[in-house]
C-alpha cells in the first residue's frame, strides 16, 4: 500500500507565527508551553470548573427560555473571542488558537449539561434502564473491590466495570452517595473524551483537523448517559492508528498503547469487538511489511492489556465456562435502523457521505485511507452476521450498536480527506486563514447549537402576552430530551422530588416513587442496622440506592451471562409453587443460588407479585406462604409495597 505523507499528517502549523523563539532548554520548554496539546489541557482545566459552578451561582431554571440559553449566549461570546484570535494576523498560530478551542469546547459541553441538570442530583436518564444498572453497579463497588455484577453480587460482571468502579470509590473517599456522583461522572467524562480524543488525533494531524473530528464526533455520539461509551469511540481510532499502522509520526511507546487498550477493555471493550476483522486484517499487513520487531511490539501491547484487565476479563471467562447464560435478547428500536447513514439527507449523514467518497478516492494513496475503511466494513460484517443470527435465534450480539463506530470512521475520513485535498492545492489556490477559521466556527456553532438542543429539558417555547415566554413541551422533543427530563421527574428514595420535578410532570414526564428509603427501614428493623440481605425485588431501583446482594434482576434482556437469570427465574417458580409456609420457608434458604432473605413484592388484590419487566410471565405468592413463625410480613408501606423479612436464626 502506498502512503503519502501530506501536511495533514503532522500536527505542526507552518506559519511564521507557529515559528519557536530561541533553543535549548528555554525553547523546549515554550514548544511544550506552545504545543495545541498542552494548550487544551490547561484551557480546560481552567475553564471547566468554572462552567460547572455558572448554573449554580446564577441559579438557573433550565425550564424558562432565558436560563436554558445561558450556554449559548456564553458559547457565542467564546466562538467571537477565539474565531477573533484566529483572524489577528499577529496572532498566535492557528495550531494553538485550535488547542485553545478544544479545551473551552470541553468546557462548554460541561456548562450546557450543567445547566440541564440544574435543580436535579440526578443523571441523565435518572435511575432507569442502563443508567440504574451502571449506578447499581457504583454502589455495589462502595463495598466491594473485585468484579462484581450491580444486583447478583455473588458472580463476576459482564459489562465493563472501570467507570462504576472509580465512581463506587470516589463515593467511599467523598461521603457522597454514588448515586449522586453519577451526573457528575457523567458530564465529566464527556468532557474529558474531547481532550482525550484531541490529544490521540494530534499524532497524525494538524489541531484544527483534529478539533473538527472531536466536535463531528460529539454532534455524532455525544449522549452523557452513555458517557463511557463515548470516551471509548472518542480515542478508539486513533488508538488504532497508532498502534495497528505504522504512521508518519511513528506508533505509542507499546507501554501508552497497553494501557489504552487496557482502558478499552475496562471501560466499553464493544468497539473491539466489531473492527475484530479490520484489526486482524492491519495486524497481518504491517507484520508482512515489518516482520519480527512489529510482532514483538504487538505482543508487548498485548500483555499490558491482558494485565491490566485481566481482573475483569480472567473472573468473566471462567463463570461463562461454568455455565453462563448468554442473553442478548433485548429487542432495541434501532435493529431496524437503517444501516447506511451516509445515505440520510441531513449535515452530519452529507458529512458521512463526503467521508465515504474519500475512503474509497484515497485508500490507495494515503496511509489512514485503507485502515478506517478496514474498520468499518469489519463492522458492517458483523453487523450482518448478528442479524441473520438473531433473526434464526433471537440473540443479537448488540449489533445495533456498531453504527456509532461506522459513522465515527465516516465523519473522521471526511475531515481527513478535507486536509488531503487542502494540501494538494497550489499556493497560489491555499485557501486564505480566515476561511479555515470561518469553517471552524460554522462547524462549532452547528454542533454547540444541536448539543444544546439535544441535551436541555426543553428547547422550544411559545410567546406569552403575560409574561416570558413559556414552555412548549409537546413537540421537538426526542429521546435525549425523554433522558434529562426524567433526571427531573425522578424521585428520591424517600419519595421527596427534585426542585423543577413538576415542571418536568407538565411535560408529560412523571415517575412513580419506588419507597427505598421505607423498605430499608423496616428490613433494618428486623435485622439490625446496615443489614444487607440477599433480596429478591419487583425493582432494580433498591440496588441503586442499597449495596444489597440482589437474586434475581427484573430485566432479563438486560440480565448478564454469569447471573444464569433462566436458571434463577426457575428456582422461583418452583418456590411460587410451593404453598406450605415451612416448606416454602426452607426451600427459600436453600435454593441453588442462595437463601433469599427478603422479598420485596407488589400486592395486586390477593396475591402478592413479582413482575419482570418483559416475559416469560409473572410470578404469583400469597401471604400465607411468609408464615408468621420464620417472615416478618410488613405490608403497610406506600403503593401496594409489601416486604416479607426472614426472621434471624435463633
Amino acid at each position: 500500500m502506498t502512503q503519502v505523507h501530506s501536511v495533514a499528517d503532522v500536527s505542526e502549523d507552518s506559519g511564521k507565527n507557529d515559528e519557536i523563539p530561541g533553543g535549548g532548554r528555554h525553547g523546549r520548554i515554550t514548544a511544550v508551553l506552545r504545543h495545541p496539546g498542552t494548550l487544551a489541557v490547561l484551557t480546560w482545566l481552567v475553564a471547566t470548573p468554572l462552567a460547572a459552578m455558572i448554573p449554580g451561582l446564577v441559579n438557573i431554571n433550565p425550564f424558562t427560555q432565558r436560563g436554558a440559553d445561558v450556554p449559548l449566549a456564553l458559547g457565542g461570546l467564546v466562538v467571537m473571542v477565539v474565531g477573533g484570535a484566529a483572524l489577528w494576523r499577529r496572532g498566535p498560530g492557528t495550531d494553538a488558537v485550535a488547542g485553545v478551542a478544544a479545551g473551552l469546547f470541553a468546557a462548554y459541553i460541561v456548562l450546557t449539561l450543567r445547566t440541564a441538570l440544574h435543580g436535579t442530583p440526578f443523571g441523565f436518564e435518572g435511575i432507569d434502564g442502563d443508567t440504574g444498572r451502571i449506578t447499581a453497579m457504583a454502589t455495589r463497588y462502595t463495598v466491594s473491590w473485585t468484579s462484581t455484577d450491580g444486583i447478583v453480587a455473588d458472580v463476576p460482571s459482564e459489562y465493563p466495570p472501570l467507570f462504576p468502579w472509580i465512581i463506587g470509590k470516589l463515593s467511599v473517599l467523598s461521603g457522597v452517595s454514588a448515586w449522586r456522583l453519577m451526573p457528575f461522572a457523567e458530564i465529566g467524562t464527556v468532557s474529558t473524551a474531547v481532550i482525550a480524543g484531541f490529544l490521540l488525533w494530534l499524532r497524525h494531524v494538524r489541531a484544527p483537523l483534529a478539533l473538527a473530528i472531536m466536535g463531528l464526533g460529539i454532534a455524532l455520539y455525544g449522549g452523557p448517559n452513555k458517557s463511557y461509551e463515548v470516551l471509548i469511540l472518542m480515542i478508539f481510532l486513533p488508538w488504532v492508528l497508532s498502534t495497528f499502522l505504522t504512521p508518519p509520526r511513528g506508533r505509542l511507546h507499546w507501554l501508552a498503547a497497553g494501557a489504552i487498550g487496557g482502558l478499552i477493555v475496562l471501560v466499553y471493550y464493544t468497539y473491539v469487538v466489531f473492527a475484530l476483522v479490520g484489526l486482524i486484517a492491519l495486524l497481518w499487513m504491517t507484520w508482512r511489511r515489518e516482520g519480527r520487531p512489529y510482532l514483538l511490539y504487538i505482543l508487548k501491547v498485548g500483555a499490558v492489556t491482558a494485565v491490566l484487565s485481566c481482573w475483569f476479563t480472567v473472573p468473566y471467562v471462567w463463570a461463562m465456562l461454568h455455565g453462563g447464560q448468554q442473553l442478548d435478547v433485548f429487542e432495541s428500536s434501532t435493529i431496524s435502523q437503517l444501516p447506511l447513514p451516509f445515505l440520510e439527507f441531513t449535515p452530519l449523514g452529507l458529512v458521512q457521505l463526503a467521508g465515504l467518497i474519500g475512503l474509497l478516492c484515497f485508500r490507495r494513496s494515503v496511509w489512514w485511507a485503507n485502515p478506517l475503511l478496514l474498520i468499518m466494513v469489519s463492522a458492517y460484517l458483523y453487523r450482518v452476521i448478528n442479524l441473520i443470527r438473531y433473526v434464526a435465534t433471537g440473540h443479537t450480539g448488540l449489533f445495533y450498536y456498531t453504527l456509532p463506530l461506522i459513522s465515527m470512521c465516516l465523519v473522521a475520513a471526511c475531515v481527513l480527506s478535507f486536509g488531503e485535498l487542502v494540501s494538494r492545492l497550489p499556493e497560489r489556490l491555499t485557501p486564505p486563514r480566515p476561511a479555515g477559521a470561518a469553517v471552524l466556527a460554522f462547524l462549532f456553532v452547528f454542533v454547540g447549537f444541536g448539543y444544546w438542543g439535544d441535551w436541555m429539558p426543553v428547547n422550544k417555547w411559545h410567546a406569552s402576552v403575560q409574561g416570558p415566554a413559556r414552555p412548549t413541551f409537546n413537540s421537538g422533543y426526542g429521546l435525549t430530551n425523554s433522558y434529562t427530563m426524567h433526571a427531573h421527574a425522578q424521585v428520591f428514595p424517600n419519595g421527596a422530588k427534585s426542585h423543577f420535578a413538576r415542571s418536568a410532570k407538565d411535560g408529560k414526564h412523571s415517575w412513580p416513587w419506588f419507597p427505598t428509603t421505607p423498605i430499608q427501614k423496616a428490613v433494618e428493623g428486623v435485622l439490625g442496622a446496615g443489614a444487607a440481605p440477599r433480596t429478591l425485588s419487583d425493582n432494580e431501583e433498591l440496588f441503586t440506592y442499597l449495596p444489597w446482594n440482589g437474586y434475581i434482576g427484573t430485566d432479563r434482556g438486560s440480565s448478564y451471562g454469569p447471573v444464569k437469570w433462566d436458571a434463577r427465574f426457575a428456582e422461583l417458580n418452583r418456590l411460587a409453587a410451593i404453598k406450605d409456609p415451612a416448606q416454602f420457608a426452607q426451600a427459600s434458604k436453600a435454593t441453588k443460588f442462595g437463601a433469599i432473605d427478603v422479598f420485596i413484592l407488589h400486592r395486586e388484590g390477593t396475591d402478592l407479585v413479582w413482575r419482570p419487566l418483559r416475559d416469560p410471565g409473572v410470578l404469583r405468592f400469597s401471604p400465607q406462604q411468609f408464615g408468621a413463625t420464620n417472615f416478618v410480613l410488613v405490608n403497610d408501606l406506600p403503593r401496594d409495597t409489601v416486604v416479607a423479612i426472614r426472621r434471624p436464626a435463633g
